[in-house]
């Protein structure tokens, strides 16, 4: 009997550490990504534009394009003003290339080039994030690779939720997740998922695109007596007059900033084309774009 009963333990374990392995196995590896079918309700509906970047420009900063909204279906890409005026509206195919990328195709309704197809590309950048980006000019070049919003592309900055109001008190102090990093009107950022962060304190900010370390950095002041608010960075990281575009050898780096609600905030700053002999006050940006000097960020307080 005792003999019967050792042996029932030990099958009793075996059976126990088999069931167990596979489990400990799945819960170690990769999790499966997402089908076609599976990511493609998290893409279609109703977005709201933080962005429409073209030609080196901002069309939001127009004022027929604030609060405007992109509706995508499976065939259809609508891009329409707050009162419903139409914006831009296209035929469309979308095909998963490997979550969280997609690759898109358009043919716009009426547009220029008249009824060609501009191959495209889209990320679901965070689950209410969403990017496209399509080629408008050179089509002979192909599918783009980037997120730009320069000569040749499109590139559009999506919420799936609405902009609220602005602070009455605006204030930077914090952490903030970068959601697209615009220099010569291309996001830095590629076609994957960022962890990048720019953090705030009372007087001195740090922007880390990996958590490695710092790569734009130093002190900064607000003036809110401008529309926009100006801000005023004091450079030390890198150090004035070097980097891959040198900084200023004075340090300083003009910019504005504007907070489109609580926790959404735009960021644009000159990064080069200026003269050091010429007063401070003309380096500062008129409107918030990326071009071949400006830089353009976007960023919000981390989501739970």
């Amino acid at each position: 009997m005792i003999r019967t009963a050792f042996m029932l333990l030990v099958c009793g374990l075996a059976m126990a550490f088999g069931t167990a392995v596979p489990a400990m196995a799945q819960k170690q590896g990769k999790p499966t990504p997402p089908t076609a079918a599976e990511e493609w309700p998290s893409i279609e509906g109703k977005w709201h534009v933080l962005m429409g970047h073209e030609a080196d420009k901002n069309l939001v900063d127009r004022p027929e394009y604030k609060k405007s909204v992109v509706t995508i279906s499976d065939k259809q890409l609508q891009w329409s003003a707050a009162d419903g005026k139409s914006l831009f509206s296209a035929a469309c195919t979308w095909k998963l290339v490997a979550s969280p990328q997609w690759e898109v195709d358009l043919t716009p309704e009426g547009g220029s080039p008249e009824g060609a197809t501009l191959p495209g590309i889209a990320t679901l950048f965070d689950k209410d994030i969403l990017k496209i980006s399509w080629r408008r000019k050179n089509l002979e070049k192909g599918r783009p690779t980037k997120f730009n919003g320069g000569v040749e592309q499109a590139y559009l900055l999506l919420s799936r939720q609405p902009l609220g109001n602005p602070p009455a008190k605006p204030d930077l102090v914090g952490e903030w997740q970068l959601l697209t990093v615009l220099d010569d009107a291309n996001d830095k950022f590629g076609r994957g998922r960022g962890t990048s962060v720019a953090t705030f304190e009372a007087d001195s900010f740090a922007w880390k695109p990996t958590k490695q370390g710092v790569k734009f950095g130093g002190g900064y002041t607000l003036d809110h007596s401008t529309r926009p608010t100006r801000i005023k960075f004091n450079i030390n990281v890198p150090p004035p007059g070097s980097g891959a575009t040198p900084t200023p050898r004075d340090g300083f780096v003009a910019g504005v900033v504007e907070f489109l609600d609580e926790d959404t905030v735009q960021l644009c700053y000159r990064e080069s084309g200026w003269r050091e002999s010429a007063p401070q006050e003309s380096r500062y940006p008129q409107g918030f774009f990326s071009d071949g000097d400006m830089n353009m960020w976007i960023f919000r307080r981390p989501k739970p």
